[in-house]
Formats: C-alpha cells, structure tokens, sequence
C-alpha cells in the first residue's frame, strides 16, 4: 500500500532527541528534549516515515498518502471545509 525510500539524516541535536513508547502497543513519540517539539521518525516495520507537520519550516510538494484511521475519527471531523479559517489565533 505505501512504500517509503526516506530517510533522516539529522544535521544537528541528535543528542536532544528522546522517544516516548506506549508500553504495549507500538505507539512511540520521538521529540526535542530542549524544546518538547514533536520530531519525525521511522517505522521500521512497516516502512513508513513519520513526519509531524510542526517540524516542518519549508513548503513541501506533495500530498498526504492517506487519512489514516478514519472509521474511527471523531464525529465533529466531517466538513471541515465549512469552518472559518484564522490566520492566526483567535481574538
């Protein structure tokens, strides 16, 4: 279904990253120690690398691959085209 030829090379503070794991489950969270910012990681069993959209400080040119775990998304996430957009945060 998805295929992954990704990788990453970290330029600088390696040293800072720590991962969190659910204990039980698969789930891991991989962040900055200095800072608490969510930072990608790999899955190595299934190939896929995962990138959290506020680590990212360019534009990227592609889309997402899918919505993942959508039969159980909360009620409210239909239509959200409908919901005002903010530039910024809220008055």
């Amino acid at each position: 279904m998805f295929s992954s030829t990704a990788t990453i090379t970290w330029l600088s503070g390696h040293d800072n990253i720590k991962t969190y794991r659910v204990p039980a489950s698969r789930h891991r969270k991989c962040f900055c120690s200095e800072c608490g910012s969510a930072l990608p990681r790999d899955q190595v069993d299934n190939g896929l690398l995962i990138v959290p959209a506020g680590s990212l400080d360019s534009a990227i040119g592609i889309r997402p691959q899918a919505h993942i775990c959508f039969a159980s998304r909360a009620e409210w996430d239909a239509h959200l085209e409908d919901v005002p957009k903010l530039d910024g945060l809220p008055p």
